[in-house]
């Protein structure tokens, strides 16, 4: 509906491709009405996922620097619609990063400047709620920079858009990044020695080993994603104006559509994929050679030590939600190959009980007294911080021990 030259759209779901065209449409159909704003009632959206909002975010980026108004209205306050931040999507700045909250389930602008930034902010909180199985949070801390920063090589555009997601009943990861950029069928004819005839073409082309748009022999971004999502048994799906590439455990697909051309100089690129969390994954057998892990060489002294500092640990020490998301953080250096960890208790004056058990007794559960004592060396206790230590080691280890004994003899 067009009234006084401001259209009206109802939004009632961001939850993929489908609704990602649905709404490109309904803003080309307001433009070519003549409506030079659109208001969209979001006092009835469901089902919110990156794969959805991220894409519109950069459509909406899009259309608002070309002079057309879109706002929002009746949002329900407090509501996961108004959390995702689509209509004011949250700049990444070194300030904003820093800032306390979640970098979860937001809709994120980001620019070449901060990619580093923002990956590393996001794999931080990552590790910390969740626990990857082997060579896992390796691979995607490095597919994760090379697709928010690939962005930049293909779309002619100054901004991307992120959002990171987690499906705890499912185990899985979801990630979506997007630009309103030239697209990557175009961005092969910008100084690149490719000619791909079709946008489906084109997107076969980003994927494989070693080739780029701009013709260098950085392509690896998309084709070790690609990898890693074959390993992993993960999805990939890729949009780039009128093409599309599908890779799942179900096999390959694509063609060629029209859903995401914003104007004729402007095809929106969106690459959504997701992981399971625990199927292990080897990156450099991916790549087809040895990976450098930045993150664990971090914390590693001249010795070829790994020790972290306890006191640096923002979440405190003091509930079990930060003990959770401390165990987590220390297990994805273990399953990411470190020999073992050192444990640095220096400068934290207490620990409470709740606290030492679930990170200090569950990983001596966990692994039992050899493995523990092999794996994390505790040091820089004070007095009291070591006795409930080793107090929640002992119940840990003495429960484990009567719940073993109990079980009925098989032999």
């Amino acid at each position: 509906m067009v009234d006084d030259k401001t259209a009206v759209y109802a939004l009632h779901r961001l939850a993929g491709r489908y609704d990602v065209s649905e709404f490109l449409s309904a803003v080309k159909k307001a433009q070519s009405s003549g409506a030079d704003s659109l208001t969209i009632d979001a006092s009835d959206v469901g089902a919110v996922f990156p794969s959805g909002a991220v894409p519109v975010a950069a459509i909406i980026e899009h259309y608002r620097s070309e002079g057309m108004g879109i706002t929002f209205t009746k949002i329900p306050r407090g509501s996961f619609f108004e959390h995702v931040r689509i209509r004011a999507p949250r700049l990444a700045t070194p300030e904003t990063l820093k800032e306390p909250g979640s970098r979860l389930n937001t809709v994120w602008a980001y620019t070449e400047d901060t990619v580093v930034e923002l990956t590393n902010c996001v794999i931080e909180e990552l590790a910390e709620r969740i626990e990857f199985g082997d060579g896992v949070f390796g691979a995607l801390n490095w597919c994760l920079f090379e697709v928010l920063d690939n962005v930049f090589q293909h779309s002619n555009k100054e901004v991307g858009f992120f959002m990171a997601q987690i499906h705890k009943t499912t185990n899985r990861l979801q990630f979506s990044i997007a630009d309103s950029g030239i697209g990557v069928h175009r961005s092969f004819f910008v100084g690149g020695k490719y000619r791909p005839p079709t946008a489906f073409d084109a997107l076969t082309l980003a994927v494989r080993q070693g080739v780029s748009s701009t013709g260098d022999k950085r392509g690896n971004g998309l084709y070790g994603l690609k990898g890693v999502i074959e390993a992993n048994g993960g999805k990939l799906e890729i949009r780039s104006g009128r093409g599309y590439l599908r890779i799942s455990s179900s096999g390959i697909e694509g063609g060629d559509t029209t859903g995401l051309i914003i104007s004729p100089n402007n095809h929106c690129t969106v690459v959504d994929f997701d992981l399971n969390v625990d199927k292990p994954v080897d990156l450099g057998a991916v790549l087809g050679t040895p990976m450098q892990d930045l993150r664990t060489e971090a914390i590693e002294s001249d010795e070829g030590e790994h020790t972290i500092r306890l006191v640096e640990h923002a979440q405190g020490t003091g509930t079990r939600a930060a003990a959770e998301r401390l165990r987590n953080f220390l297990m994805s250096y273990i399953n990411e190959g470190v020999p073992y960890l050192i444990l640095d208790f220096e400068n934290v004056p207490m620990v409470s009980s709740s606290f030492a058990d679930e990170t200090i007794g569950k990983l001596a559960e966990r692994f039992g007294p050899v493995g523990f004592s092999q794996r994390f060396r505790l040091t820089n206790m004070n007095q009291n911080v070591q006795m409930l230590l080793d107090r929640a080691i002992t119940l840990r280890i003495t429960a484990q021990f009567y719940r073993d004994d109990s079980m009925p003899n098989r032999d």
